[in-house]
C-alpha cells in the first residue's frame, strides 16, 4: 500500500550525534514544540492548528512506545523513521496524506531547532515521505460552471454577492481564506488587479479582466458603505465567514444538481487551474497567480488534466487537421 519516498541522494553528513560535537544545551520535545509554535504564531489560524495537532501526535505516538524526548538531540532521523513514520504506516495504518502532513511539520521542527542552535544540522529531509495511490481531484466542467452561476438570484443583494464571489474564484483561483480576506483597499479596478494575502501572510497581486471588473463594479455599487472594510459582506454589513461561503456554495451545487464533483470553494481553484492550462497558460505564471512557493503542486494540475489536454490536442493538432 505504501512506498517510502526516499531522498534522491544520500546526505554525506553522518547523523549528528555520532561524529560531531553536539550543542551544549538541549530542550525537551515539549518545550521545543512550544518554541516552534510561538515562532510560527504569525501563520493563519488553521495552519497553526495543523502544526499543533501534528506535534501532539508526534509526542503521543513516541510515548506509546515508551519514548519521552527530554532532549531534542535524541530526536534523530533514525528514531523518527522507525518509531514515528513506520509506526504510523504499520501499526496505525494511516493514510499517506495524513502521514505526509505530519512529516512536513516534523521537518519544519527539525529545521527550526537547527536554526536555533539545538541541532548540528537540518536532517529533516532524511525523514522520508510516503507514496500512496494518487487521488484525482476533480474540477468543474464548463457546463457545470454555467449551471452554478445560474443559481444565485442577482435581483437580491446576497445573490449578487454570491455570483460575484464565485466569479472571482473562477477568475483568480484564490483560496477561500484569501477571497474573504480581501478588503476594499485591495481591489484596484483601474489597474485590473487585486492584492490578496496568502499563506505565511505573503501578499501577491492577481490580475482580473474586463468582465470581472464589470461584475465587481456592479456589486460594489450595491454593497455601498458599511462598517466592515471586507469586500464580501453579509446583508448586515459584516464580513462574510469562510463556513458561510462553503455552505452557500454547497447549496448552489445541490440546486444545480451537481453530484459527481465536490462543490466547494477549492474546486473553483482547481477549475481555474484546469482551464488556464487548457487555454495554453504556462506553469510559471500559474504558480505565481496561485501563490505556490514551488512548482510541485502546479505540476500536479498538469498531471490531473492530462486527459483534457489530450482531447484539446486531438481537436487542435496542426498536423492532424492542416496537413494533407
Amino acid at each position: 500500500m505504501y512506498r517510502v519516498q526516499l531522498s534522491r541522494r544520500r546526505n554525506n553528513q553522518l547523523d549528528g550525534q555520532k561524529m560531531l560535537e553536539q550543542p551544549e544545551t538541549g530542550v525537551s520535545l515539549e518545550e521545543a514544540s512550544r518554541m516552534f509554535l510561538r515562532e510560527h504564531r504569525h501563520l493563519a489560524a488553521h495552519t497553526q492548528r495543523f502544526h499543533r495537532e501534528n506535534l501532539t501526535s508526534l509526542a503521543r505516538i513516541l510515548a506509546l512506545q515508551g519514548k519521552v524526548i527530554l532532549d531534542c538531540r535524541e530526536l534523530t532521523a533514525s528514531l523518527l523513521k522507525h518509531h514515528y513514520l513506520y509506526y504510523m504506516m504499520d501499526d496505525l495504518h494511516l493514510k499517506p496524506n495524513t502521514i505526509n502532513g505530519r512529516i512536513r511539520t516534523v521537518r519544519q521542527l527539525i529545521a527550526f531547532l537547527h536554526q536555533e542552535g539545538y541541532l548540528l544540522r537540518d536532517y529533516g529531509v532524511d525523514v522520508p515521505m510516503v507514496k500512496g495511490d494518487k487521488v484525482i481531484i476533480q474540477a468543474f466542467s464548463e457546463e457545470q460552471v454555467k449551471r452554478l452561476l445560474e443559481q444565485p438570484d442577482k435581483q437580491t443583494f446576497t445573490g449578487l454577492r454570491d455570483y460575484t464571489l464565485m466569479m472571482l474564484l473562477l477568475e483568480t483561483g484564490v483560496r477561500i481564506s484569501e477571497c474573504i480576506g480581501i478588503a476594499l483597499r485591495d481591489v484596484h479596478l483601474k489597474e485590473g488587479n487585486i492584492v490578496v494575502c496568502g499563506k505565511g501572510s505573503k501578499h501577491r497581486t492577481v490580475p482580473i479582466q474586463s468582465k470581472m471588473i464589470k461584475v465587481l463594479r456592479t456589486y460594489l455599487a450595491e454593497r455601498g458603505a458599511v462598517m466592515s472594510d471586507a469586500l464580501f459582506v453579509t446583508i448586515d454589513g459584516t464580513a462574510i465567514q469562510k463556513r458561510s461561503v462553503q455552505e452557500i456554495i454547497g447549496r448552489y451545487g445541490e440546486t444545480a444538481r451537481i453530484d459527481d464533483v465536490r462543490v466547494s470553494p477549492h474546486t473553483f481553484r482547481h477549475t481555474f487551474a484546469k482551464f488556464y492550462i487548457l487555454a495554453g497558460g504556462d506553469i510559471f505564471s500559474l504558480q505565481k497567480i496561485l501563490g505556490h512557493s514551488t512548482l510541485d503542486t502546479v505540476r500536479i494540475y498538469v498531471e490531473m488534466f492530462t486527459s483534457d489536454v489530450q482531447q484539446q490536442h486531438s481537436k487542435f493538432s496542426f498536423v492532424e487537421h492542416r496537413l494533407r
